[in-house]
C-alpha cells in the first residue's frame, strides 16, 4: 500500500477533461479514476487512485484524507467519486406493478421521474440501521430511499405490498 503525500503530488485535468495524477517520484499517470475503500460511505478519507489496465485496475496509492489536498485537487477527486457513486435518491413512489415475477417502479428521484425494473426482492434491496434502503434494479444502477418512513402513505403501501 503505497500512500500519496497530499503535498507532493499533482492532479489536474487535461485537455479531454481526463485527470492526470504525478507522483512524488516524478511518474506521471493519465486517466486516473478514484475509488472509494472500505467503508463506502465515507467519502473523504482512504480514496485510491488508479489507472485502468485491460478489465482491472492497477493502483497507483491512496489518499488518506481529501481534506489534506489542495482545492482544486481535493474538487476534481470529489467529482470523479460523485460519478463513479452516483446513486439518485427516491423521494416518492407512483406505483409499482408487478407481472412475470418483476416489479415495474415508477418513481420520482432527486433527478426527476425514473422508471426502473426488480427482479429479485430479497438479494437486491438492502434496508440499513439508519432507516434508508438501496434498491438496485435489473440493470445494476442503485437508487437509495434515504428515509423509508417519511414517504406518502400510498407510496408505503406500494413498497410493503412487494417487500412482504
Amino acid at each position: 500500500m503505497t500512500l500519496l503525500d497530499p503535498k507532493k503530488i499533482k492532479i489536474e485535468k487535461d485537455q479531454k477533461n481526463l485527470l492526470t495524477l504525478s507522483t512524488q517520484n516524478g511518474k506521471t499517470y493519465r486517466k486516473v479514476n478514484f475509488l472509494l475503500l472500505f467503508p463506502f460511505t465515507d467519502l473523504e478519507n482512504y480514496v485510491s487512485a488508479v489507472i485502468r489496465k485491460g478489465s482491472e485496475y492497477a493502483e497507483i496509492g491512496i489518499i488518506k484524507h481529501l481534506k489534506d489536498l489542495p482545492k482544486d485537487m481535493g474538487r476534481y477527486v470529489r467529482e470523479d467519486l460523485k460519478l463513479r457513486y452516483f446513486v439518485p435518491e427516491i423521494r416518492d413512489i407512483k406505483s409499482i406493478t408487478t407481472r412475470y415475477w418483476f416489479h415495474k417502479f415508477d418513481v420520482y428521484t432527486d433527478r426527476g421521474e425514473k422508471i426502473f425494473y426488480l427482479r429479485n426482492v430479497r438479494e437486491n434491496v438492502r434496508f440499513k440501521a439508519d432507516s434508508s434502503i438501496v434498491i438496485t434494479d435489473m440493470e445494476k444502477c442503485r437508487y437509495k430511499i434515504p428515509n423509508y418512513t417519511r414517504l406518502s402513505p400510498k407510496a408505503l403501501a406500494e413498497l410493503d405490498r412487494i417487500l412482504l
